[in-house]
């Protein structure tokens, strides 16, 4: 293959064309990660107004899980011009329709996505974050490409954090998960990333196999992708290995393969390349030479990127502002329809509220007449049912009280009765005649029994409980201790009845009263001076 070489020039022009080359590789390592090869469907303008209106559809449709493929894709129609703030917006919003639906295959590749972002533009803390947790929810669902992506971009960050070991062994990792894909492309990728790190270690000969199993598997594959950047690779080797005959040779490939494909980077890339092989071999006009072409190249290949870039944009600003448009002009036609509607609206409004004030005019009178005549009778009736009902409630209760009183003397005279009956007894028993004594005792303790448990005692408390209500449920709730004994005791104190009538109707004396009254005033908890009957009023 001939070269082209141009005859020796002064040794002044050698200072030249470093200076040329430090300013060129200056320029091109700002670009180096900037563009990778990017397989999709996409059309720059065209896809991304397609797709946005694809996703559009599915957002008024409430479809979460479409409407993150979409945001994923546009996100990509970005990530591959380079316009990553973009992408990035866009893949976060995919990243929040995925997980409407727990962990998925489509959100493992979406955090693969933000990774690449975050690696891109040199936010290896974050890249790694992301891309560990690719790994772990690819491993849940079960998706090797997923964890194989991830520890491929793992091993790249721990290669720019200069984690040489730590790189090879995830590049290890992902190249054993290719090779079970049997996914050609990335096992060659991957073999030229091992070579690359044997290359940073100056170890040539070790990274020189791996180049060429990766230049194989492209040869097989037929696959362009990656071909002029791993060819370049191979003639850097042989460069620094100050074989510079083989390493022209490998440069010139990938320099011709790059202009086959029109990919600027890869040309400049190569020209580079040749520049310094040139240089480090004497020929300083052909290295001066390359290094212009590598800059021209280089020129080329940023001013596509950003006219790229700016239509991209562009279509966005369009479509945004299209959209606003439509959204405007929807709402002016709305804000028309219903300012028609209301003015139909108000009219028959006005037409119906004046036969209806003409019609409510003539029945006013009238109605007011009617209403104030209703009411009249409805208090009248009223006050009248009021008046009933209390006459009926007076006469009820004048009964009832009626009924207690003469309950209550009924009992106190047959307690009367009992105890002159009780006495007789007595004095029969005092007598000699003892023929008679055990019958007449047997007498006493019936008399006894009859007096102390009034049998008629559930039939005064149903009377009790209707002048009264509820006395005895509120006595037990206030204390739950008190006996039937204390709940006659206190009902007749209710009743303002005197000591000697207590005593009477409950078949005690006075000083078994006087014991009763002590015992219950210390279940109430009521001292010495407390009034017992001004307390029990108040149940």
């Amino acid at each position: 293959m001939t070269l082209p070489i141009f005859p020796t020039c002064k040794y002044n022009l050698r200072y030249l064309i470093i200076i040329a080359l430090v300013s060129l590789n200056y320029q091109f390592s700002l670009a180096q990660d900037e563009r990778r090869t990017f397989a999709s469907a996409y059309h720059d303008k065209s896809a991304y107004a397609s797709i946005k209106g694809l996703l559009d559809t599915a957002l008024s449709h409430d479809d979460s899980y479409a409407a993150g493929i979409y945001y994923q894709q546009i996100g990509d129609v970005f990530f591959k011009e380079g316009v990553l703030p973009q992408a990035l917006e866009y893949y976060f919003k995919a990243n929040s329709s995925f997980l409407a639906r727990t962990f998925t295959v489509e959100y493992a590749d979406n955090l693969n996505k933000i990774g690449k972002v975050y690696y891109k533009t040199s936010r290896l803390n974050s890249a790694m974050q992301t891309f560990r947790k690719a790994v772990v929810v690819s491993d849940k669902v079960n998706y090797p490409r997923g964890t194989a992506e991830a520890d491929k971009y793992i091993a790249q960050i721990f290669e720019k954090m200069g984690h040489l070991d730590s790189a090879h062994y995830y590049l290890e990792l992902a190249l054993r998960a290719y090779q079970k894909l049997h996914n050609k492309q990335q096992v060659a990728f991957t073999y030229s990333k091992i070579g690359g790190i044997y290359e940073d270690e100056l170890k040539f000969s070790e990274a020189l196999p791996y180049f060429f199993k990766a230049l194989d598997l492209y040869n097989d594959s037929k696959s362009l992708e990656g071909k002029a950047a791993l060819l370049n690779n191979i003639g850097d080797v042989y460069r620094k290995m100050y074989n510079y005959k083989t390493a022209l040779t490998y440069t010139k490939q990938a320099e011709q393969l790059a202009l086959q494909l029109k990919d600027f980077q890869q040309i400049s890339s190569a020209h580079r390349d040749l520049a310094k092989t040139f240089e480090m071999t004497g020929h300083f006009d052909s290295a001066y030479y390359y290094s212009e072409k590598a800059r021209s190249a280089y020129a080329k290949s940023f001013n596509i990127d950003t006219d790229k870039k700016l239509n991209l944009l562009q279509t966005l600003f369009d479509v945004e502002q299209k959209n606003k448009e439509i959204s405007r002009l929807e709402k002016d036609q709305f804000n028309n329809r219903v300012f028609i509607f209301l003015i139909v609206l108000v009219g028959l409004l006005l037409a119906i509220s004046g036969y209806s004030v003409m019609s409510k005019q003539r029945l006013k009178s009238k109605n007011e007449s009617i209403i104030h005549e209703n009411i009249r009778e409805n208090i009248e009736l009223e006050l009248n049912n009021n008046q009933l009902q209390e006459t009926n409630l007076k006469a009820q209760l004048e009964l009832q009280s009626k009924e207690l009183s003469s309950h209550v003397l009924l009992i106190i005279q047959k307690n009367q009765f009992l105890e002159v009956l009780k006495n007789k007894v007595i004095s029969i028993i005092k007598d000699d005649k003892r023929d008679s004594r055990r019958e007449l005792k047997h007498l006493i303790a019936t008399i006894d029994e009859n007096t102390n448990q009034d049998k008629n005692w559930e039939d005064f408390r149903a009377i009790y409980e209707n002048v009264h209500h509820q006395f005895f449920d509120k006595l037990i709730d206030y204390e739950e201790s008190l006996t039937a004994t204390d709940l006659r005791f206190l009902a007749l104190l209710k009743m303002n009845l005197q000591g000697a009538e207590l005593a009477t109707m409950l078949g005690i004396s006075q000083n078994s009263l006087r014991t009763v009254r002590y015992r219950v005033k210390k279940k109430l908890k009521l001292t010495e001076q407390d009034n017992l009957s001004q307390f029990i009023q108040q149940f």
